[in-house]
């Protein structure tokens, strides 16, 4: 067997999820009887991921059942059972819960052994029940989400349930959903001894902004083995939180804060020393950075607001401190901006201060008053670098000698209206700057910005292979970047808006260029032309790549078109995506035939 055995899995991949159902089980069966080889090294890289969500008898069921038939390959299954569904249901429809529990949970339909991620849903908590010591269960992922309206709560079930009936063995990822407060400690207590957990998530899927209050906090510590612990949506309070970094018993590696709201922080007396009536304390969140400042395992810390509540700001200076002071982090992102915008989340009393470190290789700071890799006086090891003022001093660019960031591979280049300064840095021919992405404030609005020049300096540095335009580009400057056909230039990324003539000029540039390997777009343009230009990709078989993002009006449309285009270029074709807004369209096509690098 000349290719190489990974081939060997993706055609076989591909076989198993193009045939119809109750049939691509036997792929397995098929690999086992092709030759010793196939049997005793690809087999066993190859697996069957299932997830069970939807209980309607027609389609879940049915497929377990399936699955089930073929035992030869049950240590094969990747099954992920999600119960969540069934508790919208328990009430009303209790009566398919107890149908799955007594059929697929039987010695008949025993899929206990199979499942490697459980998630047990609101008021279901007795499931754990299946899973416990005499099930042979092995689940390395767990989720639990509880509510008291009706059952009993997570802390009482714990007290009466001991000991916790997932057996420690394989735990390594634990998600607790809460919609209540929480008491850390007998959960730590109970989890002490799961020597194999190493990811920790507290969580909150309700409506509200925020979620549970997690009471003791610092009792957190005895759960040594955790390397990665994340907070979305829940209230803690700072003084706990803080005590638990400090013990030298927590050694976490990776730390996400996500929409978290700080309890106002006190002195040893229990007295308020918060300046400001708001719960989302910026004094505790500042000594919490500074504490990290002084951690010896931290490597990778992201403080973020995807749920765009009002988050606490925080002084420039103390994340420069921060830097200064840790030699273990390598990355830091800080992108907290508010949901109304109502003052900026990075603030800044000006400084002098420098910056010495070698360690940081990512850094990402939403709306940093100054461009702060310029504080650098010594070689940094950043591998990215966002430039946010196009009017800094050219001078830090002139000398590749005295410029800091010699390891940097992607720019992100924010100008308002000129980009002087990005020319001049690509005109510095740094051996490991690869990608280029430039962006506005305002990505819809159309700048009369000379791009020649900066795909003049792209030419003539054979470095870089990528380039991201996020503001729009118009149609005339974008055919010009295609027709430049620029060897080294692999990747493209483009807002564009288009008719349906200037589909017919970019399909005749993009057959003319074939070194264009990646091409991705976003789009206004109304959604029946993006699937057309789509169309005209699929077609450009130097191309392997193709995403296309439509934010404009979308009509009605019929896939057969496109899924017969993806069936006539899955020869050259490793990546396909298409989006409407935010939401994935093409899920059963696209899927279906990229599967592995999707799941990738």
């Amino acid at each position: 067997m000349s290719l190489p055995r990974l081939i060997f899995v993706k055609i076989f991949k591909y076989f198993q999820y193009n045939e119809p159902d109750g049939n691509k089980y036997k792929v397995y069966k098929l690999i086992s009887l092709l030759s010793r080889e196939c049997r005793y090294i690809i087999a066993p890289l190859f697996s069957y991921k299932i997830t069970i969500d939807d209980y309607s008898p027609y389609d879940d069921f049915n497929t377990v059942r399936t699955f089930l038939k073929f035992n030869h390959q049950y240590h094969k299954a990747e099954l992920t059972l999600d119960t969540s569904p069934l508790s919208r249901l328990v009430v009303i429809e209790g009566d398919k819960d107890l149908i799955f529990r007594k059929k697929y949970l039987s010695h008949t339909y025993n899929i206990i052994p199979l499942v490697k991620k459980l998630i047990i849903g609101k008021y279901l908590l007795s499931w754990l029940d299946y899973f416990g010591p005499k099930s042979s269960s092995h689940i390395e992922s767990l989720e639990i989400q509880y509510k008291e309206k009706r059952g009993e709560g997570f802390e009482k079930y714990l007290f009466k349930n001991t000991p916790f009936p997932i057996s420690p063995d394989h735990l390594q990822t634990l998600t607790i959903a809460s919609y209540k407060d929480l008491d850390v400690e007998p959960l730590s207590q109970i989890f002490q001894r799961y020597h194999h957990l190493e990811k920790l998530i507290f969580s909150y899927r309700g409506k509200h902004l925020y979620g549970p209050e997690l009471n003791k906090f610092e009792k957190l510590s005895v759960l040594s083995h955790l390397s990665h612990l994340e907070l979305d949506r829940v209230i803690i309070s700072p003084n706990e939180f803080i005590e638990y970094l400090s013990t030298t018993t927590s050694n976490i590696e990776t730390l996400i804060l996500n929409s978290i709201l700080l309890k106002d922080i006190t002195d040893n007396n229990n007295n308020d020393i918060n300046n400001s009536n708001n719960n989302n304390s910026s004094i505790g969140l500042e000594i919490i950075i500074e504490q990290i400042s002084h951690s010896k395992t931290i490597k990778t810390l992201k403080v973020i607001n995807q749920h765009r509540v009002t988050f606490p700001s925080i002084d420039i200076n103390s994340i420069i401190d921060l830097i200064n002071r840790n030699s273990t982090l390598e990355t830091i992102i800080y992108d907290t901006i508010n949901k109304y915008n109502q003052s900026p989340i990075v603030t800044s009393t000006i400084s002098n201060d420098n910056i010495n470190n070698q360690t940081l290789k990512h850094l990402k700071i939403s709306q940093s008053p100054i461009d702060i890799h310029t504080l650098w006086i010594s070689n940094s090891n950043l591998r990215t670098i966002r430039i946010l003022n196009e009017q800094q001093p050219i001078s830090l660019f002139e000398n590749p000698q005295t410029f800091h960031h010699q390891s940097i591979r992607k720019l992100h280049f924010l100008f308002r209206t000129t980009l002087q300064s990005l020319i001049e840095i690509i005109q510095l021919h740094l051996p490991t700057l690869t990608t280029i992405k430039i962006r506005t404030q305002n990505n819809r609005k159309q700048y009369d910005i000379d791009f020649e020049t900066i795909f003049t300096a792209i030419s003539n540095n054979n470095n870089i292979d990528s380039i991201s335009i996020k503001c729009s580009i118009k149609i005339e400057q974008f055919l010009t970047l295609i027709e430049r056909n620029i060897k080294h230039l692999r990747k493209i990324h483009v807002n564009l808006k288009f008719t349906a003539k200037d589909i017919e000029n970019i399909e005749s540039k993009l057959n003319q260029n074939t070194n264009i390997q990646e091409f991705s777009f976003e789009s206004w343009s109304e959604y029946r032309l993006i699937v057309d230009l789509a169309i005209i990709l699929l077609e450009c078989k130097h191309i392997t790549s193709i995403k296309c993002h439509c934010y404009g009006s979308h009509t009605r449309f019929t896939k057969e078109d496109i899924a017969q285009d993806l069936k006539l270029n899955l020869d050259h074709l490793l990546n396909f995506q298409i989006y409407l807004g935010n939401h994935k369209r093409f899920n059963n096509i696209s899927d279906k035939y990229f599967f592995s690098i999707q799941n990738k």
